[in-house]
């Protein structure tokens, strides 16, 4: 009989990150199985753990900036300081201040991990900081899954998003709003309206005026794993979560590695501490069984049991 081929595709859990985890599951496994380990995340330091991974490099962090650096490849991010909803005097000039001071003039493609971004700019700072360093280069703006078909203006823009959480006058958001169409419009037409353009505080509009393309950090990593194929040839897709609610689903990463499982036709269970879902629940979230680990800190000697543990549950093409 062959062996039971495991996708082990997973964020953090716990205080581990997406390597340390995945790699503590892969051993859990690879006793009894032939295990491909795929780190994923949606944004921040993690992202930028699992994309160095991927490109097979060190990440770099300083402070609250980090840093990838592959071969003609660089993805940046920073997290700015929280805001209030409605902070006009915030921009994101440090977003472009940062990539100008990282970029070297053999990086030929710039990933830009604007999930940190708090301000609302619509990109103003990264534009007049870094539009000139952008020209030239491939760009790949990253942003919340949720923001993809977000645009920066309108009644469901972006910033009437933010004005309305904030309960600003409606005079005022809609001069702000103008404004924001005005700045748009100079940098391309329909970039108004186009969809991403209000994601991470508008700083998509930045992105998408650079001839840019906007995914999520899953989307990402998706691509740069070349995961479609890794799921197809699997027999069973596990990913991992700190904790599962039918509100938060898991979390972006397991949203996304449900999915991407339902779409190679492949089973996907889950591993997470808590309390957990009763199987119907985990069945509308594309999950076929959670795992749950000892109550306690999540650490690499759990997660290989409950790799154990799953596996001996499991035959090739079950």
């Amino acid at each position: 009989m062959s062996r039971l081929r495991v996708a082990v595709v997973t964020g953090a859990i716990g205080d581990l990150d997406p390597v340390a985890a995945g790699t503590a599951l892969g051993r859990g496994f690879a006793p009894s199985a032939e295990v491909a380990v795929v780190p994923v995340a949606a944004g921040g330091p993690p992202l930028a753990i699992a994309v160095a991974a991927l490109w097979g490099v060190s990440p770099r962090f300083e402070g609250d900036r980090w840093l990838v650096r592959g071969a003609g490849r660089l993805l940046v991010g920073l997290q700015q300081p929280l805001t209030a909803p409605w902070a006009p005097e915030a921009g994101t000039a440090d977003v472009g201040e940062w990539l100008v001071a990282s970029l070297r003039p053999d990086d030929r493609e710039v990933v830009l991990d604007l999930t940190g971004v708090t301000a609302h700019d619509g990109g103003a700072g990264l534009r007049d900081v870094a539009g000139a360093a952008l020209a030239g280069r491939v760009v790949t703006g990253l942003v919340p899954a949720g923001d993809l078909e977000l645009p920066a203006t309108g009644i469901g823009g972006g910033l009437a998003r933010r004005a309305f959480a904030a309960r600003l006058d409606v005079a005022e958001l809609l001069a702000a709003d103008a404004a924001l169409a005005a700045r748009a419009a100079e940098w391309g037409d329909g970039l108004a309206v186009a969809p991403g353009g209000g994601a991470a505080g508008g700083t998509g509009l930045a992105v998408l005026a650079s001839e840019g393309r906007l995914l999520s950090g899953t989307q990402f990593c998706h691509q740069e794993a070349s995961l479609e194929r890794t799921l197809r040839a699997a027999d069973l897709v596990v990913t991992g979560c700190t904790e599962l609610s039918a509100l938060d689903r898991g979390g972006p990463v397991v949203v996304a590695v449900a999915e991407w499982a339902e779409q190679a036709q492949r089973p996907c269970v889950l591993v997470t501490t808590g309390t957990g879902l009763a199987r119907r629940e985990l069945r509308t979230l594309g999950i076929e069984a959670a795992h749950l680990l000892p109550p306690g800190p999540v650490d690499a000697a759990a997660l290989a049991g409950a790799a154990v543990r799953i596996a001996s549950g499991w035959v090739p093409g079950s």
